[in-house]
């Protein structure tokens, strides 16, 4: 399938297209971001080194973005890191304290009432603060100290995209200028993100292939299993595949799904799994062999060097993403993620771009 056409032979209107096009606009959004966010996140590192813990508020793809930030903050920087509960702010008015962090607040649209809440009682309390939207002059941009424009360009699809990977990119050129000694995130693996994703994307017909297989099996529930690093990108895919096909998808930690959801697992029970070249990899093997033994049907999306674990008698179906640092990682599973929603949604006769029940923009207290 050419990249360069609209889903259903160039017909700009079609069902999907602008969905699938600002997925292909990921590669050329990563690397402008790579070449303007450095200046404002030099100038936060250099206060950050002295925050005692750092706070992300967020909703919706972004909380799923932040998720992927707690785990770069905590491992690289040995920040302590947790997500806000934007409703002790907005709703029952008793707010942590925040002296003495880094206060991240992150919203596509800039919108975000309560997250934009969060970083004004950070900022009262002196707090450090940052904010990361799409939108100049936005209420979260004016709200914090020091903002990051993801300069993705209008989103018009109404499943996020390249402004998710684009706010994981952030989190991930943030992590590398706090990073411990010893726990550096390489400045060429950050520069070789786009080339990786654009790479992955020129595969797209066999995410149109495991679509439809799933479609012709009417799958209409799936979980979504990914560890570390990659438990954002399993929040990421199972939140796509619930807002564009209008399927239960729900996304664990293979750690906690074997503390119970596991009984779920019958003949046929779809699952999709996230395989990291990284310290998880030996304990999803593990749980990949377990799903294979109780009927699972079994989509695994891993990294080259992870699937090459993989045994080859293997009955589970195995989609190679290419390589990239395992830390960045989370950047293919999610581009592969929105690829196979976009397709599932096609295929069942849905619109990805105008979900039901749902607008681009929502606001909560």
């Amino acid at each position: 399938m050419d990249k360069n056409n609209t889903i259903a032979g160039g017909d700009d209107k079609a069902p999907g297209s602008l969905m699938r096009r600002e997925i292909f606009e990921q590669p050329v959004v990563l690397t402008r971001l790579l070449q303007t966010a450095g200046p404002t996140l030099d100038a936060v590192a250099a206060r950050a080194q002295s925050c005692a813990l750092a706070v992300l508020a967020a909703r919706g793809s972004s909380d799923n973005a932040s998720t992927y930030g707690k785990y770069l903050l905590e491992s690289l920087a040995a920040l302590p890191t947790v997500l806000a509960a934007p409703s002790l702010f907005t709703l029952y008015h008793t707010p942590p304290r925040l002296d003495h962090a880094l206060v991240i607040g992150v919203s596509q649209s800039g919108a975000a009432a309560d997250v934009s809440r969060v970083l004004a009682e950070a900022r009262r309390q002196g707090a450090l603060t940052l904010g990361i939207t799409n939108v100049a002059g936005s209420l979260l941009a004016q709200t914090a100290e020091h903002s990051v424009l993801l300069e993705a360009g209008l989103e018009r699809a109404l499943a996020a995209t390249k402004t998710v990977t684009a706010q994981c990119l952030v989190y991930a050129m943030l992590a590398a200028r706090l990073a411990k000694p010893g726990k550096l995130l390489p400045l060429s693996a950050l520069a070789d993100l786009p080339a990786q994703v654009s790479a992955l994307l020129d595969h797209e017909e066999r995410m149109v292939q495991a679509a439809g297989r799933w479609v012709e099996r009417s799958v209409s529930r799936v979980a979504v299993l990914g560890r570390g690093f990659a438990y954002g990108a399993a929040q990421e895919i199972a939140l796509k595949l619930k807002e564009t096909c209008y399927i239960t998808a729900e996304p664990y930690s293979p750690a906690d799904f074997q503390h119970g959801p596991l009984a779920l697992i019958e003949p046929g029970y779809a699952v999709i799994v996230l395989l990291n070249h990284d310290e998880t990899l030996g304990s999803t093997l593990a749980l990949i062999d377990l799903l294979q033994r109780r009927g699972a049907d079994v989509l695994v999306f891993a990294t080259a060097e992870a699937a090459a674990h993989l045994p080859t008698t293997s009955a589970v179906s195995v989609l190679s993403l290419g390589a990239a640092h395992s830390r960045l990682s989370p950047f293919l599973f999610i581009a592969a993620g929105q690829l196979l929603a976009l397709h599932w949604s096609v295929r069942c006769g849905h619109d990805p771009d105008v979900s039901r029940g749902l607008s681009k923009v929502t606001i909560t207290l």
